[in-house]
């Protein structure tokens, strides 16, 4: 059945967004198929994706979670999400306390102040901009470095690491400047990370430089693991899944004026919805530990598995038979994976859903309607999916 899958894929698949054929046939298949090119199996039902990432001692990470890392290997895992239990538990230990409950409580406040601040800048008589550009990109990075304690002013910088370190998010970016982006970017954290230890103020990054794990204080390389992957996946699950979530209201106003009319009802659900419909992240990679079974396939010690969030989040058989709409009152009994599941699930996911819910809440108490106001485009990452640029139009009130 390797003809499910198109050549190339995934790359190539994504240029307008989520493939939804794809994802309509992999359903019906129902088990893991063969790439056609590639030594992997690719998983596209919910109840698959969910078997193989929550059971962490079949199916690795440390073997790589990307394509072009097949192959390859490490003496130290090049991100957190590249370890497996009992070294993903201590590390994730780690860094848990940085969102906790009570720290985006304390943020709420200054994330409210930010949005209005963004909002305000945009033009609400109807004429078209971009909410990529000046909402989606901006927000979740000035986020990031209220948390890592560093100048706001730096935002920019920081969109621009990102789309380096993220495969497929800029193209117009060429292998070498990424490269150098990259080391630029970790040069810069470890520089703020060398100052905290000196001088501690009470941010994340002071936490992280500061802290021991066993006795031992964190090496620079930890230190960038773990800074690279909080920039990354801080900003990126929120921006495209904020951009991609007005789209998909703009182009239903029947789900806007829901919203706007029954928010206390809908509001929690319309963010589950758009984490849902959305689904940033395209795919990560396993490796089986021996031989096991995934929805009737075979699956032999040493194969690489491909989980793909988005299949699995339109999956009929967990999400209805409208799977592939966009219903803010959408109740399902399953959970969705936008941010993973099991032991890797996104520490990030609670103030991604934090940012979303005061995007709505703000935006309801100025617009009346939302309008698409131009083509949107995505980035055609094959990694990472979202828009590049997104017109938009608002209006106040009734208007």
């Amino acid at each position: 059945m390797t003809d499910l899958i198109p050549a190339g894929f995934p790359d190539g698949s994504f240029g307008e967004g989520h493939p939804a054929e794809l994802y309509e046939r992999l359903h019906a298949h129902g088990s893991p198929v063969r790439h056609p090119e590639l030594p992997l199996w690719v998983v596209g039902t919910h109840a698959e994706v969910l078997e193989a990432a929550t059971d962490p001692a079949t199916y690795r990470s440390r073997d790589g979670i990307l394509i072009p890392e097949i192959g390859h290997s490490y003496d130290a895992p090049p991100t957190i999400m590249h370890t497996d239990p009992p070294d993903h538990t201590r590390y994730r230990g780690l860094v848990a306390p940085a969102f906790r409950p009570s720290v985006l409580r304390r943020l709420e406040g200054a994330v409210r102040d930010r949005i209005a601040a963004l909002l305000d800048a945009l033009p609400s008589g109807g004429e078209a901009c971009d909410v990529v550009e000046r909402l989606a990109v901006p927000l979740p990075l000035q986020v990031i470095c209220l948390l890592l304690g560093i100048p706001e002013t730096d935002w920019e910088r920081f969109h621009t690491w990102s789309e380096a370190i993220v495969p497929g998010a800029n193209p117009d970016l060429s292998e070498e400047d990424r490269n150098r982006l990259r080391i630029e970017c970790g040069t810069y954290l470890i520089g703020e990370a060398h100052a905290r230890r000196a001088d501690p103020r009470g941010d994340v990054i002071s936490q992280l430089a500061t802290l021991e794990l066993d006795g031992d204080k964190l090496t620079d390389l930890e230190l960038v693991m773990f800074l690279i992957q909080l920039l990354v996946a801080g900003n990126e699950t929120t921006r495209h899944s904020l951009s991609g979530g007005l789209l998909a209201f703009a182009e239903r106003p029947d789900q806007w004026s829901a919203l706007r009319a029954r928010p206390d009802e809908l509001l929690a659900t319309a963010v589950e919805e758009i984490l849902r419909w959305t689904s940033p992240v395209v795919y990560f990679l396993r490796t089986a530990t021996r031989p096991a079974t995934l929805g009737g396939s075979k699956i032999s010690e040493g194969d690489k598995v491909m989980l793909l969030y988005g299949a699995a989040n339109r999956d009929p058989a967990a999400f209805g038979p409208d799977a592939g709409g966009f219903d803010i009152a959408r109740r399902p009994a399953a959970a969705g994976l936008a941010f993973g599941f099991g032991p890797h699930f996104c520490l990030g996911a609670a103030l991604a859903r934090m940012e979303i819910r005061l995007v709505l809440e703000a935006l309801l108490e100025r617009h009346g309607r939302i309008e698409p106001a131009g083509a949107a485009a995505y980035n055609g990452s094959s990694v990472v999916s979202g828009l590049r640029r997104c017109p938009l139009s608002f209006r106040h009130g009734g208007e």
